[in-house]
């Protein structure tokens, strides 16, 4: 019988798209908000009996981490921990404590079937691992350069005519403790003329492409859903269409065959479940890959086109099957 654990925080909207398709099918579930560890969550890794449990006090529940047949793995976050009479490294020191028990309870749900194997999402967010990958299956891809060469990146930039983008080889998000931002694809006008401060990091390079618009590829199990999302209507957008403040316009669409294929043959090469793809549209219809998201957010995209893709993703923790 199908029990479903679902990993993520409290704030996560992906999930609740999730909850809401498990309760319509009658799955048994338990949501772990994972930064309620020391708060509303006691977890108990009992080696000697071989309990591994979560006790919930807000619920009264007391949930065996055994009895969980299929595991969706979102987005887990680390407590608050009131740094009051701590110092920093005391600090550290409990927040890798937490991460490190979260990992044995990973360890222990292995059997189970997850959307996605941990460890192969973690594999899968590399871009550069991406990129490579990609092309061998003979997706188009963007001329990429990584390097804190100064000499290299203005070669790369002189050879593309001075027509580049500059991306972050990870992830976008500077976590300052007083701000957090985000770092988008921006347009690189013009290189510094130090070449130092083109030493002091690698830097992530691509031609510019000129667009029809963007592709937003949602990938689970066998099953495609894609979207292409109109950025160049809004100056804000055509680098980068995650930067603009107004709702863009959604369309569904249908890949050409061969472009399906290989995003499904991307999927299994990564041991992936699920995937989000995003590709430029050019303006001769070519479908340049850019990077997979292996556990990217969906829900705007059901709000937007109407595709059933919680259900589908409810389909595959139901029946384990891919």
């Amino acid at each position: 019988m199908t029990k479903v654990l679902v990993i993520t925080n409290k704030s996560d909207i992906t999930s609740d798209f999730i909850i809401r398709s498990l309760k319509k099918e009658n799955i048994d579930f338990y949501r772990f908000n994972t930064e309620e560890l020391t708060k509303s969550l006691e977890l108990t890794i009992d080696l000697s009996s071989k309990k591994y449990s979560i006790f919930d006090s807000n619920q009264e529940l007391n949930i065996d981490l055994t009895s969980f047949s299929s595991v969706y793995y979102r987005r887990p976050e680390l407590p608050l921990i009131s740094n009051e009479g701590l110092t920093n490294g005391e600090l550290k020191f409990i927040q890798n404590e937490i991460i490190f028990s979260l990992e044995g309870v990973y360890k222990i749900l292995k059997n189970a079937y997850w959307i996605s194997p941990l460890y192969s999402i973690r594999e899968a967010e590399n871009k550069i691992y991406q990129l490579q990958l990609a092309e061998s299956l003979g997706f188009k891809i963007p001329e990429s350069i990584i390097s804190n060469s100064a000499k290299n990146i203005r070669s790369f930039y002189s050879k593309n005519n001075e027509e580049c983008i500059i991306k972050p080889v990870k992830s976008g998000l500077i976590d300052d403790e007083k701000e957090s931002k985000v770092v988008f694809t921006n347009k690189l006008k013009i290189l510094p003329t130090s070449d130092n401060k083109i030493k002091v990091s690698p830097n992530f390079l691509q031609t510019e492409i000129k667009k029809k618009g963007d592709i937003r590829v949602i990938v689970v199990g066998n099953k495609i859903f894609s979207t292409l999302i109109d950025s160049q209507s809004n100056d804000s957008t055509k680098t980068d269409w995650r930067k603009g403040e107004k709702p863009l316009n959604h369309q569904k669409i249908n890949l050409p065959k061969q472009v399906e294929n290989k995003c499904i043959s991307l999927l299994r090469k990564l041991n992936l479940r699920y995937g989000a793809i995003d590709f430029i549209l050019d303006k001769s219809g070519n479908y340049i890959f850019l990077e997979i998201n292996p556990n990217g957010q969906w829900a705007w995209i059901e709000n937007q086109t109407g595709y059933p893709i919680s259900k589908e993703i409810v389909t595959l923790l139901k029946n384990e099957n891919f």
